[in-house]
């Protein structure tokens, strides 16, 4: 059965936040065995969930296998994949990361693990720095790679999804991008994470413990990042606290 067949049958999951997953087997294959078909790559904790959000209501098409706003949608911008365990290649992809320090604390917030756990801030900050060197460095299988960061969404939107478009082959309207931006705050991406509220944290004593622990944990892990991949002190050299 050809794509556009499967199109037409798209079975879907209503999940408890209004979204919908796609999440048959064969509809995603029927997308995956085009090896141009991009994949959008992100550790997890990085701000996949906004991006993707602001992506699909600009395009007018949601990234596989969640649907926030085109929950009808027959077809997709992108894939998104974690790939925590370093197994994915892929020739077509947008790679989204973000400070390390940020990350491995949302991480340990997010698995409700001690930030004063060294064990375990070791753990994630080892498996993101191989994440990173992965997909910043050593790769060598893509021809197509977009590099987002998280950072820079959140001081210029307009220049990250300009690089998505110029990656899609789309023009950049800067009007349409600043009306999603006025339908995607983050309050609205709470609700629309709802199915998980750790996705999002909002609350003030939340980014209070976030800037102790960065203070008092915060050069420890660029020093471990860097000691599992050296490769990348070039990168993160101004992260340090």
């Amino acid at each position: 059965m050809g794509i556009h067949s499967f199109k037409k049958i798209i079975s879907r999951v209503l999940n408890t936040d209004g979204s919908v997953s796609v999440n048959d087997p064969e509809i995603i294959k029927a997308f995956t065995d085009n090896s141009d078909f991009p994949y959008l790559v992100s550790f997890s904790r990085t701000g996949s969930h906004w991006l993707r959000m602001i992506m699909e209501l600009y395009f007018e098409k949601p990234a596989l296998a969640r649907a926030f706003y085109f929950k009808d949608a027959t077809d997709f911008t992108c894939y998104h994949r974690h790939d925590m365990e370093l197994e994915l290649r892929r020739e077509n992809v947008i790679y989204l990361y973000r400070n390390p320090v940020e990350t491995v604390y949302s991480q340990l917030c997010y698995y409700k693990e001690s930030p004063d756990d060294q064990e375990r801030r070791q753990y994630w900050t080892n498996l993101y720095a191989r994440h990173l060197a992965k997909w910043l460095v050593h790769e060598d299988f893509t021809r197509k790679k977009t590099v987002i960061t998280y950072e820079g969404m959140k001081s210029n939107m307009h220049r990250e999804i300009e690089k998505i478009c110029r990656h899609f082959g789309k023009d950049f309207d800067p009007a349409n991008l600043d009306s999603v931006q006025t339908q995607v705050s983050k309050d609205e991406l709470k609700k629309k994470t709802k199915h998980d509220q750790q996705v999002v944290n909002l609350t003030d004593a939340y980014r209070n413990e976030r800037e102790v622990f960065k203070k008092q944990y915060g050069n420890l892990i660029i020093d471990e990042l860097y000691m599992t991949e050296p490769t990348l002190e070039k990168l993160f050299h101004r992260a340090k606290q």
